[in-house]
């Protein structure tokens, strides 16, 4: 009976113990916020224990001074988007899928199938890409892989070349997204045969003697482009390289602006038009170029039954577990639509649309957190956040997170694609001079016009983790959104600190 009481009172302790640290949690939180400096906008922060159901450790709320003890406001998420897409498409495309796009024979056609695969000629994966003795690929290494297997097989005439990207509908941009930045990388067109992340990258070199600049070096280079040239050379002392390219929406008519002092060695890049049909002709003249006749090239129609072939060449595969870290780590957008349009036609084997997309991440979500309601605050346009309407709130983000902690299939693949505090992309340069108590933060940062978003996880050497979700909306002050980041990663720190605290306490005699 001695030892019912201690253990009793020993219970009466651990809970009194957690509810002055979730008090202390709340209150660092709402400081955070408070001394942000931010004056003008919404911001929603939710914390939960990672293992636990119940509701969350922190929900907070904060509208233009107001702060209430709830996130469930339906909030623009930016890129946290992508912790939807990237979990759906685990749950049903499975952590063994692999994009395959092929390249096929039938007759006198050459048959390219597209798989909706972003990472198809990615110039950051070729980098890394291994071919026998070949360390690293460009693109025209890349194109090789194909090209010459055909000419292998002895081939002088080809009839047409057909692209079949019907896996997907040619929807390439989604209407919400700004029409003045399509032709930035980021708006990247979305198609069922992805290539080069669909952009040109441009290398422009200085005139000389005044001369406009050489605008001749681009990747993959296409001899039929010829864009309008309105840059300049200038070389004076408060001159600089600021070159940038604008394309008319629907077309490949590009036309450069901005002034070359230096040769760039860095690309200047520029979003495709079409990418299915610029492959079909990039391929014909890569082709012709190898002394092949190719008569024509086209994109495949309704009128075309499946088409199937003799396989040439290698299939060039991508693992989801590298699609999935493109996106979460390195904020690809190409990569999160590519991913909800491929999730989708699995469903439903059926050319994949925006609209019906978006319908069914929402319905998955549902799903996962349990079927017994549809969140609500839960809104969803595109799968990379790039749209002012999606919408979701912290708390319905932090819910959706948890359901990967623990899971043994998929959870860590899901963790894994995340970008690391002070390690790993868009979180690299993140968190320098904050102490985290020994936590490792995988995160998913997000931004567009005055939105700032962090979600993700703190975990602790002994394996405690929670999630959170901070979304901060309509922060129109200059310099808000720099004030936003630095929230977060003090709000994160505050995290880490609350969790060594009460792995300590507990552990004292």
């Amino acid at each position: 009976m001695r030892n019912l009481g201690k253990l009793f009172v020993a219970t009466l302790v651990l809970h009194f113990i957690t509810l002055v640290s979730l008090a202390d949690l709340w209150s660092d939180v709402h400081t955070e916020i408070r001394g942000s400096q931010i004056t003008r906008g919404r911001i929603a922060v939710s914390i939960r224990d990672a293992a636990s159901s119940d509701a969350p450790l922190v929900s907070a709320f904060w509208d233009n001074g107001a702060l209430t003890t709830a996130s469930d406001t339906p909030m623009i998420p930016a890129s946290n988007l992508k912790l939807l897409t990237t979990g759906a498409a685990l749950i049903v495309l499975g952590p063994d899928f692999e994009f395959a796009t092929k390249l096929m024979i039938d007759g006198d056609r050459l048959i390219v199938k597209g798989d909706g695969d972003p990472a198809f000629g990615d110039p950051e994966l070729l980098e890394t890409m291994v071919v026998g003795d070949q360390h690293g690929l460009n693109v025209e290494d890349f194109l090789r892989l194909w090209i010459d297997p055909v000419l292998a097989l002895g081939i002088k005439d080809i009839r047409e070349i057909i692209v079949d990207d019907r896996i997907f509908e040619r929807e390439f941009v989604h209407p919400t997204w700004p029409i003045n930045q399509l032709n930035r990388r980021y708006c990247a067109e979305v198609s069922g045969l992805n290539f080069h992340l669909n952009v040109l990258h441009f290398y422009p070199k200085a005139g000389l003697n005044g001369e406009r600049p050489d605008l001749k070096l681009f990747e993959p280079y296409a001899r039929w482009l010829s864009p309008r040239n309105r840059a300049t050379s200038r070389q004076g002392v408060h001159d600089k390289s600021d070159i940038w390219i604008s394309r008319k929406p629907d077309s490949n008519e590009l036309i450069f602006y901005g002034n070359v002092k230096f040769s760039y060695r860095t690309p200047v890049p520029v979003t495709v038009h079409d990418m299915p049909s610029f492959f079909a002709r990039l391929l014909a003249e890569r082709l012709r170029e190898a002394g092949i006749t190719v008569q024509g090239y086209r994109l495949a129609s309704d009128d075309d039954a499946i088409l199937e072939g003799q396989i040439v060449g290698p299939v060039i595969k991508t693992p989801i577990e590298v699609a999935l870290a493109r996106c979460n780590r390195d904020s690809q957008n190409l990569y999160a639509e590519s991913l909800l349009k491929r999730t989708a036609y699995e469903l439903t084997r059926q050319p994949s649309t925006w609209t019906t997309s978006g319908s069914l991440l929402r319905h998955i979500v549902h799903e996962r957190l349990g079927g017994r309601f549809t969140p609500p605050d839960l809104h969803v346009v595109d799968g990379s956040g790039l749209s002012r309407d999606n919408r979701i709130s912290a708390d319905t983000m932090t819910k959706w997170l948890n359901t990967f902690h623990g899971d043994e299939r998929i959870g860590d693949m899901f963790l894994e694609s995340f970008a690391v505090a002070r390690r790993s992309g868009t979180l690299k340069k993140r968190f320098e001079g904050i102490e985290l108590h020994g936590a490792i933060v995988q995160a998913k940062s997000g931004y567009i016009n005055e939105v700032s978003c962090l979600s993700g996880y703190v975990t602790m050497p002994d394996g405690h983790r929670r999630s959170f979700s901070i979304m901060a909306n309509g922060l129109t002050n200059p310099g808000s959104v720099r004030l936003a980041k630095a929230m977060q990663d003090k709000i994160i720190a505050a995290i880490a600190r609350d969790m060594a605290a009460v792995e300590i306490t507990l552990g004292s005699d």
